[in-house]
């Protein structure tokens, strides 16, 4: 009976000694399966980081080659629109602009223009940065021939679809929309006198 009482201690002694060692093996194990888990996941994150770097400068031309592309369609589509509107008159010249009529077409400009086209109507007013597509650069010679001269009155007085120019034909009057005009065409002659020195030097 002794030896049956030993041997039973014995054998419940060695299956508590047994069990405590598998249970701190488990969470041995479980220990290094989450810190596995834990060192997969930085790599991958790691991985994923490397990924987006490398191809933000490739989706950010995408997105500029995109927008370009919109931009040209939506001003080429304005053009043929003007010329229908207007007709033959769409290549009329404009008689030349006048001392006062650029002051007065710079303070009208000043007072309900710079929000959106800039102080110097290079397009990067405050209201700007919301705007899509963005505001027409004045200073740009390229964009500033893009329309004839009769066509740039016609889109102050009616506004241009799709985007935020407005018709100001119920606000300014004829004489104030030509000096407008006067102004915004005559900042184009700085665009072209930048780009000149940038061509020299």
């Amino acid at each position: 009976m002794k030896k049956s009482k030993q041997y039973r201690e014995f054998f419940s002694h060695s299956l508590r000694k047994l069990f405590r060692t598998i249970k701190i093996e488990l969470v041995i194990i479980t220990a290094l399966m989450y810190a596995l888990l834990i060192l997969t996941s930085c790599r991958n994150s790691e991985k994923n980081q490397k990924q987006v770097e490398q191809n933000h400068p490739q989706q950010e031309e995408e997105n500029h080659n995109h927008e370009h592309s919109g931009h040209s369609q939506q001003m080429n589509e304005t053009r043929d629109w003007l010329k229908q509107e207007l007709g033959e008159k769409y290549n009329q010249p404009v008689s030349p602009s006048t001392e006062e009529q650029l002051v007065q077409g710079k303070n009208i400009f000043t007072k309900y223009c710079i929000t959106c086209h800039g102080s110097s109507g290079k397009g990067d007013g405050p209201g700007a940065t919301t705007l899509q597509p963005k505001p027409a650069d004045f200073t740009d010679p390229e964009h500033s021939s893009f329309y004839s001269n009769q066509g740039r009155i016609y889109l102050i007085k009616k506004g241009m679809k799709g985007t935020a120019m407005a018709a100001w034909e119920n606000i300014l009057s004829e004489e104030e929309i030509l000096s407008v005009y006067a102004y915004v065409n005559s900042l184009k002659n700085s665009g072209e006198m930048m780009e000149h020195h940038e061509q020299n030097h």
